[in-house]
């Protein structure tokens, strides 16, 4: 019986020894692998707010045509407000994860917006509207940039995918970071 707790004691702590050793070498790595994805989302917050600033005219347009009770525009409207409010917080209050995922809301209700209005004969002849819609393509972010950013996401994603790793990640909150998509 002796033997049997003396066995079991040893176990328990090669197993906490185990599981301190996979903190000790996962999580620095873990940390380097997501500060470069924060890194990477830095330069993509400037061309972005330029991005939905042209988007808002979209929207200001919308609200003057009389298109303010679309669904996609009020979803525009929040989804703008929330970029706004993340914006406001600066460089260094960034949560790079709520960004991203409101980043690809808003390419995803600008493609909305497009579909919207160019199913709408009336939205289509609209000056303003047709305006604001050939503005917004040329507010550009860098293919390469995202793609640098895209990068680190999935280098990211790798070093929290292993086994271990994961237990690991999971333990010390290290969230997945999505990956960023920015339409036409």
């Amino acid at each position: 019986m002796r033997r049997v707790r003396w066995l079991l004691i040893g176990v328990v702590a090669l197993a906490l020894a185990g599981a301190v050793a996979a903190v000790v070498t996962i999580q620095p790595k873990l940390n380097d692998a997501r500060d470069r994805v924060d890194l990477g989302w830095t330069p993509l917050r400037e061309p972005l707010d330029a991005r939905y600033d042209a988007l808002s005219v979209i929207a200001t347009a919308l609200h003057d045509a009389g298109a303010g009770e679309r669904a996609v525009t009020t979803a525009l409207d929040d989804a703008l407000a929330r970029w706004s409010k993340l914006a406001l917080r600066g460089p260094e209050h960034t949560d790079v994860t709520l960004e991203v995922k409101t980043a690809n809301e808003l390419e995803a209700l600008a493609r909305r917006v497009d579909a919207n209005i160019n199913a709408s004969d009336r939205l289509r002849a609209n000056d303003a509207i047709k305006a604001a819609q050939l503005a917004f393509p040329q507010a550009v972010v860098s293919v390469p940039t995202i793609a640098a950013y895209n990068r680190a996401v999935r280098a990211y994603e790798d070093e929290r995918s292993g086994t271990i790793n994961r237990l690991v990640a999971g333990a010390m909150g290290f969230e997945a970071r999505p990956l960023l998509v920015v339409g036409v």
